[in-house]
């Protein structure tokens, strides 16, 4: 969800206004450099940098700390209340958000709490920390068909098994496809995981019966995010962060 109804989103929707669109539309690709130092002899363009390999992991092992969020307790407590509201009128919600896809959502009496409330939350969202729930080893295999095959283990093990085609546009996940993909990030140093840039790939208007996207970003420090939202608790997310160097 892209508003701040479930903490999952709230690391790339309510921490700023306007970094993540909802357009579903790509990131740009890169254009390539040129070459002043080498004769243009091909026959064609040269072929454009991969717009993804920035924010993707590489294959191999990654020592990675997975995080967790830690909202104030009256930040819990309203967001409950408007995913109650929102889990009883997803429809509305999902047009709602549609019409808004930039920046947080306008308050709507549907959200299921005041608007002085929603101004407090909104508030409440720039004060989410981020605490480490422990070290874990992120593992990438490129398969035969060009997917990139996750594996993780301890506070990450809901990474394992997902597969991401950067080239198709989608991801494969135990639970379903997310195949909806745009640019996301954030602006705001305060953020919980500060300034940062990435993709996102989500099931958003498929329907289905539960919400999933997953992230992959570079923050500003050079670190590389992991970002997945697979349920509407605390519980069913994974953040996880590692170095930008090469794998193990």
């Amino acid at each position: 969800m892209r508003i701040a109804p479930l903490f999952p989103a709230l690391i790339v929707l309510a921490a700023c206004s306007g970094e993540q669109p909802a357009d579903n539309k790509s990131a740009a690709p890169a254009s390539p450099a040129a070459n002043a130092a080498t004769p243009a002899t091909s026959a064609g363009p040269a072929a454009a940098p991969d717009p993804l390999a920035d924010y993707l992991p590489t294959p191999g092992r990654h020592a990675a700390r997975a995080m967790a969020l830690a909202p104030p307790a009256e930040a819990v407590a309203l967001r409950d209340r408007m995913a109650a509201a929102i889990l009883r009128n997803r429809t509305w919600y999902e047009t709602y958000a549609a019409q808004h896809p930039q920046g947080e959502l306008p308050w709507h009496a549907n959200l299921g709490i005041g608007e002085a409330d929603y101004r407090r939350y909104l508030a409440l969202t720039r004060q989410i920390g981020l605490g480490e729930r422990g070290r874990v080893t992120l593992t990438v295999t490129r398969r035969s068909d060009g997917g990139l095959a996750l594996g993780a283990d301890g506070a990450a093990a809901a990474l394992d098994g997902l597969i991401l085609y950067p080239d198709r546009g989608r991801v494969e996940t135990p639970l379903g496809r997310l195949g909806t993909r745009a640019a996301t990030g954030n602006d705001a140093p305060e953020s919980p995981l500060g300034r940062w840039q990435g993709i996102r790939w989500s099931n958003e208007g498929t329907g289905a019966p539960r919400q999933l996207s997953l992230s992959a970003g570079r923050r500003a420090d050079g670190e590389r995010l992991l970002y997945y939202n697979y349920g509407p608790s605390d519980a069913e997310t994974v953040i996880l962060l590692y170095p930008a160097g090469p794998a193990r």
